[in-house]
């Protein structure tokens, strides 16, 4: 069987959102509004960690993968728990979006924010993350009231089709392209996709400028 690793690279912010945190700290924030404020860099800062945590995660993944004598299982289960985390703060990045988005004081980033409905902010997207993130969030629970019954998923996995190879009879190509938990599934693909998407707008609230945004009104 030959394996074929299909999770896309995000070369975007690689260094995170720095001159957002110099602005919030030597040029003032991007809001006189608290809410706001805190808002904005909460999502920010999650946006910086599920980008970190993607990337931890496909290192591990091709890690464990790579040709070796020996086989790295501290290497996969390293790749699973950096994908959970990943999941993790890109479900609580979007809730803070939607607030962002929807807040009623009608401020001046939320109006600039509200020009466009991003994909990772749409109910389908969301609702894709928050079902397997509640999955691996309430796990423990279930584990600890002994519901996991014999042969039911208790881990995310990366997994993908096999499928037969073109030119070498009796060989396989195993892709490993989603991310798996039970019936949920997420592409890496979609995933990378999302991601680079959520760092975008986390670039425009760094880049808003709150005080020229108020002298043009």
């Amino acid at each position: 069987m030959y394996i074929s690793i299909e999770v896309p690279d995000i070369p975007d912010y690689p260094n995170g959102f720095l001159k957002y945190w110099s602005k919030l700290i030597f040029n003032g924030a991007v809001s006189s509004n608290y809410q706001i404020v805190s808002l904005a860099s909460t999502y920010v800062r999650l946006v910086e960690a599920a980008l970190v945590e993607y990337r931890l995660g496909a290192s591990m993944l091709r890690d464990f993968w790579a040709p070796n004598i020996v086989l790295k299982i501290s290497s996969s289960n390293r790749s699973v728990s950096h994908f959970e985390s990943c999941l993790s703060n890109m479900q609580r990045a979007i809730r803070c979006y939607n607030r962002l988005r929807q807040h009623k004081s009608k401020d001046a980033l939320c109006l600039a924010i509200n020009c466009q409905k991003p994909s990772f902010a749409t109910d389908r997207v969301a609702k894709q993350i928050r079902d397997i993130r509640d999955v691996i969030h309430h796990f423990e629970e279930r584990l600890m009231k002994g519901d996991i019954q014999e042969g039911q998923p208790f881990m995310l996995k990366s997994d993908g089709p096999e499928t037969p190879h073109t030119t070498e009879p009796n060989q396989t190509i195993k892709t490993i392209d989603r991310l798996v938990l039970g019936q949920h599934e997420l592409l890496f693909s979609s995933l990378s996709t999302w991601l680079t998407e959520m760092g975008s707008f986390a670039e425009m609230i760094t880049e808003f400028d709150a005080d020229r945004s108020a002298s043009v009104v």
